[in-house]
């Protein structure tokens, strides 16, 4: 049993740290979802930050338990809408393991991130390696956003780079 209670421990240990990134989890709370553009990636209705994760393929989430806790993803309860440089057939959903639906972009589910809190402009998501894979704000056409182009963001130190983008074609 001891490696189920270090497990345990280490995700209330994420847990806690989430907690004190200086504001609450960044959350859709699965009601009506609108996405923009802002610069050169995509946002939610209110400037909050998404991403993609490079280790999801073929529209299915591969981000739960854990990994959810730390990247939410993006939940809606009615057809997701399209803002300012989005098109509205870019947008669709998914059905993840819970019954929930997620938010997809050409086919992506989209996460926010919880070091992010809930300010918008945040991007300290971009270019992560967590949970088994590469963590990419997303580009108007649905692939990683190389972090070099991402410019003006206030990303900071994020722990981590897998050395680039790619992925999704």
């Amino acid at each position: 049993m001891r490696p189920l209670h270090a497990v345990v421990m280490g995700v209330i240990g994420l847990a806690v740290v989430t907690a004190g990134c200086g504001g609450a989890i960044p959350s859709s709370n699965g009601g009506p979802a609108t996405l923009k553009l802002d610069g050169k990636y995509l946002v939610d209705q209110r400037g909050q930050s998404v991403y993609l994760f490079e280790k999801d393929e073929g529209g299915e989430s591969y981000c739960t338990g854990a990994c959810a806790a730390v990247w939410p993803p993006l939940e809606t309860s009615t057809a997701p809408s399209a803002g300012t440089g989005i098109e509205n057939g870019a947008l669709g959903t998914i059905k993840r393991e819970d019954g929930d639906m997620q938010v997809t972009f050409h086919g992506h589910p989209l996460y926010y991130y919880a070091a992010d809190a809930s300010t918008p402009g945040k991007t300290k998501g971009e270019d992560v390696e967590q949970f088994g894979s590469g963590w990419y704000l997303v580009s108007m056409h649905g692939d990683p956003l190389e972090p070099e182009s991402v410019s003006g963001s206030n990303s900071g130190s994020n722990g981590g780079s897998n050395g680039g983008g790619g992925g999704y074609g």
